[in-house]
């Protein structure tokens, strides 16, 4: 019996009711379909990446220091003959994720200062400075010792009369 206010339900049920769980199913399928598709394709391709740094286009050392104070230069660019090395190490990661500085526990000695500044294809610059037995990572010493060994030596300017 059915109370006031309650009517009896149907026991066929509604055609829209059908309806709306078929285009509720349809629209589920549509949604995995898609996400699976999005899913296996790259957000875009490897080359289109965009990186902070482009690869390094010039190297300058600048050494000063040691038993003499002396103080010295060091070109590496693209040009330099034997400086390819040097230059793919400064653009490896590795390099890029140097910290600014390393120096050593105990200051004393005569010693090399070194402050290495690598400018970046995009207008980008790194500089790492570090002192002649630091315990530093082997990729800045591997970049200061090819800047030194193929580095070209830029003309100091004339002593002023």
């Amino acid at each position: 019996m059915v109370s006031s206010g309650e009517e009896a339900s149907t026991a066929t049920p509604d055609t829209g009711d059908i309806m709306g769980r078929t285009r509720t199913r349809n629209s589920i399928v549509t949604l995995i379909a898609v996400c699976g598709i999005a899913a296996l394709a790259p957000a875009t391709p490897a080359a289109a990446a965009p990186a902070p740094f482009g690869s390094a286009t010039k190297i300058v050392l600048d050494r000063s220091g040691g038993f003499a104070g002396k103080q010295e230069s060091f070109v590496v660019d693209r040009t330099t003959v034997g400086g390819q090395r040097a230059l793919r190490l400064a653009g490896s990661h590795r390099f890029k994720w140097l910290r600014n500085s390393y120096q050593p526990r105990n200051p004393c000695c005569d010693r090399y200062a070194y402050r290495v500044t690598v400018s970046y294809r995009g207008g980008f610059r790194k500089t790492v400075r570090t002192v002649q037995g630091t315990d530093a990572p082997k990729i800045l010493w591997d970049v200061i010792g090819e800047s030194e060994r193929y580095g070209v030596r830029p003309f100091s300017p004339a002593p002023a009369a």
